[in-house]
């Protein structure tokens, strides 16, 4: 790619003397180099107290595109923008946050052409702990796990990064962890395992934490099926591990994409292992993997039945009706216990359904200063948690949030909706697994499921609670889950 930089006029808005003040802008051309010369014309520049804002054209197809930003145009080196999602993305507009701009600011817009993903190819792999059956006993028994998990092989972990496709089709790098048996080479069967909320990247599973793979609390249920002859992959998710950007949280179709080329580079790491599989494919997760398990579950029989042929799904506390029983039972609760999910989820919805140019503009005071630099990735559930208010739609500014709380039509709740995972037919057997005290998502996510597979006609779909008679909270439901669906996953003759 070449870049020249060129004067031209700026197609001005009017704008106050201390906005001309604030941002300075610099326009680029750039040329790709190819039998056609493209031009990519900066157009609009405007700045409130939301943040600057960033217009452009370019008559090219197929393209994606960076803001880079600097202070000075005589030192300093052009860098990339901070933005709510990752470099580069499809629209031809940004917003520059509106707190610590400088007085001066130079931008510039790089364009690429877009390549298809080579969805599903594995990059780069590594071994990493390997544990015996004596030593994944003491874990076990540490765990809590070792009541209802007996190891019959020892494990081996092998973090792994594949590429993938973006929410917005552009190709991605994600990282995940194959969970293999050992002294055993197959055939095994496979599982896909969905950890649940994550704020920070480094806790991903793929990412070594205290000695084992990513946050302990997300990978015992791997071990676990593991020691039991199961080959498990553990997909990161976008946002997370040795994957760009921030996560897209509870984004349905990235979950699931994210999930499907996962397997594929997890099977073909198996292979290079010499690991034969046996053809079936078990699907489960808790909490936000629960909602990751039912997302990718209807994307591999809705579009890959012909690679993929799943024996049974297991989701276990996962908010399928999002737009429905999940809001409105936080909306609802002036003190919801899990106030950071809705943070996080409000940024990644942001710049995903362009609900507005930065995350302050949606934002009330104070929560607008103190928020955004904590849903940076680097912060756990605890520091996002302190600055959030007990009833969490506070957090909004105060026209979207009355706007949000009574209009079906808001872009927010519309989003959503979008990302409901019920309305479907699954063909394979279906357990939702969920406890009826869970506070932070509602039970009544699984009767929504529930009936909404049985009216359409599934055949094999039922609704367990882990902790009956006792009304377990949704992190007490977590251990009896997973003594749950191991127990049910082994009624599949292999």
């Amino acid at each position: 790619m070449l870049m020249k930089t060129l004067p031209l006029t700026l197609r001005r808005r009017n704008r106050k003397p201390t906005e001309v003040l604030l941002v300075t802008l610099l326009i680029t051309f750039l040329w790709t180099v190819s039998r056609a010369q493209t031009e990519l014309t900066i157009d609009s520049l405007s700045s409130t107290t939301n943040g600057v804002r960033i217009a452009w054209t370019n008559p090219a197809t197929n393209q994606a595109f960076t803001v880079q930003v600097r202070e000075s145009l005589t030192s300093g080196n052009w860098r990339s923008a901070t933005t709510r999602y990752r470099w580069p993305w499809p629209y031809t507009h940004w917003g520059d946050v509106p707190v610590g701009l400088p007085r001066a600011r130079y931008y510039r817009v790089a364009s690429q052409t877009v390549t298809p993903p080579s969805r599903g190819k594995l990059l780069t792999r590594s071994l990493r702990e390997q544990y015996t059956p004596a030593q994944l006993n003491g874990l076990f028994a540490e765990w809590g796990i070792d009541g209802f998990v007996r190891p019959k092989f020892g494990t081996s972990a092998r973090p792994f990064t594949y590429e993938t496709v973006d929410p917005y089709g552009l190709p991605i790098t994600a990282s995940a962890l194959l969970v293999l048996p050992r002294d055993t080479n197959g055939p095994l069967p496979l599982v896909s395992m969905q950890h649940g909320t994550i704020p920070y990247r480094i806790g991903a599973p793929s990412q070594p934490v205290g000695g084992v793979s990513g946050d302990l609390h997300f990978s015992f249920w791997a071990y676990a099926f593991a020691s039991q002859g199961y080959a498990v992959v553990v997909p990161d998710y976008l946002g997370l591990g040795n994957s760009p950007g921030y996560q897209a949280y509870l984004h349905a179709r990235s979950e699931s994409t994210c999930v499907v080329d996962a397997l594929r580079a997890g099977r073909s790491l198996c292979a290079s292992n010499e690991v034969t599989l046996n053809g079936r494919l078990f699907l489960t997760g808790y909490s936000q993997g629960g909602h990751v398990t039912m997302a990718a579950h209807r994307e591999i029989e809705s579009f890959h039945a012909d690679e993929f042929l799943v024996t049974a799904s297991a989701p276990c506390a996962g908010p399928y009706d999002l737009g429905g029983v999940t809001i409105e039972s936080i909306l609802a609760n002036p003190n919801y216990m899990a106030p950071p999910f809705f943070a996080i989820m409000l940024a990644s919805y942001l710049p995903l359904y362009q609900l507005g140019e930065t995350l302050e503009e949606v934002l009330a005071e104070p929560y607008r200063r103190t928020l955004p630099p904590l849903l940076d990735g680097v912060r756990g559930l605890g520091a996002i948690a302190v600055a959030m208010p007990a009833d969490v739609a506070a957090i909004l500014r105060p026209d979207f949030q009355s706007d949000f709380r009574t209009n079906v039509f808001n872009p927010l709740r519309q989003a959503l909706l979008e990302n409901n995972t019920y309305a479907w037919t699954p063909k394979a057997p279906v357990r939702l697994v969920h406890c009826q005290g869970d506070e932070i998502v509602t039970f009544a996510n699984a009767e929504v499921a529930a009936r909404s597979f049985t009216s359409r006609g599934s055949c094999c779909v039922s609704v367990v609670d882990p902790g009956a008679p006792a009304s377990l909270s949704h992190d007490d439901c977590y251990v009896p889950s997973l003594s749950e669906v191991l127990a049910w996953f082994g009624t599949f003759s292999p």
